[in-house]
């Protein structure tokens, strides 16, 4: 095998989810240095006053499609800048490998400069629906990797051959389990969406016991009370976040990329934080779960929001199963998916290319 990088250039849209420091520790621990790009955040106070204030206000008025920049190329603006620091920083550290997770895009002569000086990996974890957007940009990478399943099999289809499945991973060292008392009977945590509303509805029929973590759920349910009150702030992280997992008899998760009709193919991180805290997930249906644990035995699943009603229901009336499963999940969470083999999967995939 060949020798490990010795630099890696991480690059992710922001410090949350910490996926970036998780990745930097894995590698930290087999001497390989590291750096992180935070991409979202590397902005000027002119985008953040001007140019994206100019742009909210024609967007809203209908003044421009919103798919059209008023400041494109302008050497303020937060894509411009973005790249020049990428540029920058990039040249300082002089990474043998730069592990790109798609979030913000850059420009394909950035991406074009970095390839032929370096490696460059890149990890798609969009919904599937938007594969078509990256596509454009793949021959600029080494590799490719997809989240999903589903999106694998696009890239594919469009002729890529480069390109492979990388699922999430769980940082151990950050959820685990507490054995703390469970106050809540469910709890949800993420960004509002109209599906997710229509669960969190559905769901608040079965146990009115529960708590919400998010931004614009406020501001979405104001005209239900209820449920507006269950809202305890815009996000949740850090050990405030595992302790919720670990006060919560069952932990929700709904993905915003799935439908009833078109089921997604990845998951999101909860599949494993969750039962890394030795709490029981329901979630909705997703192919690609079943890669990692085992349904209906490791966590629980439901293709529709009935179903999920009903297995919540069972779930909060069954304590020993609960348990059960929350356990299993945990013994398999912890052992079989860390940052560790997810990192030792995109080395052995840099030393097949530069052996």
């Amino acid at each position: 095998m060949a020798e490990l990088p010795e630099r890696v250039l991480i690059v992710v849209n922001c410090a949350r989810p910490p996926v970036g420091e998780a990745l930097a520790a894995a590698l930290a621990r087999l001497g390989v240095k590291t750096r992180i790009f935070f991409s979202q955040t590397c902005n000027t106070l002119y985008d953040r006053l001007v140019i994206h204030t100019i742009n909210h206000l024609a967007h809203n008025l209908r003044l421009a499609p919103k798919t059209v920049d008023l400041f494109e190329g302008h050497p303020q603006s937060h894509k411009e800048y973005r790249n020049r620091e990428f540029l920058k920083v990039f040249q300082e550290f002089q990474p043998d490998l730069v592990f790109l997770t798609r979030g913000l895009r850059f420009k394909l002569e950035t991406l074009r400069e970095i390839q032929q000086r370096s490696t460059v990996f890149c990890w798609f974890t969009e919904s599937e629906k938007r594969v078509g957007e990256i596509a454009p940009e793949i021959p600029f990478y080494h590799h490719t990797y997809f989240f999903s399943s589903v999106s694998l099999e696009i890239a594919r289809q469009l002729g890529f051959a480069h390109v492979s499945l990388l699922q999430h991973a769980v940082d151990t060292a950050r959820f685990y389990p507490m054995d703390l008392p469970q106050v809540y009977d469910w709890c949800f945590v993420g960004q509002w969406h109209a599906r997710r509303q229509q669960y969190i509805e559905g769901l608040a029929e079965v146990s009115p016991n529960f708590v919400i973590y998010g931004s614009r759920w406020r501001k979405r349910l104001w005209r239900r009370p209820d449920l507006w009150l269950k809202v305890k702030g815009r996000g949740v992280w850090d050990e405030a976040l595992t302790r919720l997992y670990n006060q919560t008899k069952v932990v929700i998760n709904v993905s915003v990329w799935a439908g009833e009709q078109q089921p997604a193919g990845g998951v999101n991180l909860r599949l494993l934080e969750v039962p890394a805290c030795r709490s029981c997930l329901l979630t909705d249906y997703a192919e690609d779960a079943a890669r990692l644990l085992v349904p209906e035995k490791e966590f629980v699943s439901a293709a529709s929001l009935p179903e999920m009603q009903e297995k919540l229901a069972e779930l909060l009336a069954d304590e020993a199963k609960r348990r059960q499963i929350a356990q299993a999940g945990y013994e398999k969470a912890a052992a079989i998916r860390t940052y560790d083999h997810l990192v030792a999967e995109v080395l052995a995939d840099w030393a097949r290319l530069n052996g």
